[in-house]
């Protein structure tokens, strides 16, 4: 199990975001931390965290969504991806791994699922 989970979706709403999030979570508070940096505390069976909703994360079209927990229903960026992608329909990229500083794991190397393809690929 990873410590958190973070994606980043391409030209998806925040709106259509957070009521995603909620078919999985409680929203206990939301809160606008600035003007592209939203803040949510979530529960999961007790467990309450924080997840970060981060609009123009990675160029203009990409919003980052970190949850800062373990106890989230996936087990990984993947399958969390996966999952996002099936119910908002918009390319989703994650890292492939638990991202560590001393593995050996190129820090370009992501996945990607969108209506084309799903897989390996680098991002620059």
């Amino acid at each position: 199990m990873q410590p958190d989970i973070e994606i980043y979706l391409l030209s998806c709403n925040k709106d259509k975001i957070i009521e995603w999030l909620q078919t999985h979570f409680e929203i206990i508070d939301q809160k606008a931390l600035n003007k592209n940096l939203t803040s949510l505390n979530a529960s999961i069976n007790g467990a309450e965290f924080e997840i970060q909703i981060l609009e123009e994360a990675a160029g203009k079209r990409f919003t980052s969504v970190w949850l800062n927990s373990d106890k989230t229903p996936w087990k990984d960026d993947v399958e969390c991806a996966k999952a996002a992608y099936q119910a908002l329909n918009c390319e989703i990229r994650c890292n492939i791994g638990s991202w560590s500083e001393v593995e050996e794991q190129d820090p370009d190397q992501w996945w990607h699922i969108n209506q084309y393809e799903e897989g390996p690929f680098i991002w620059r």
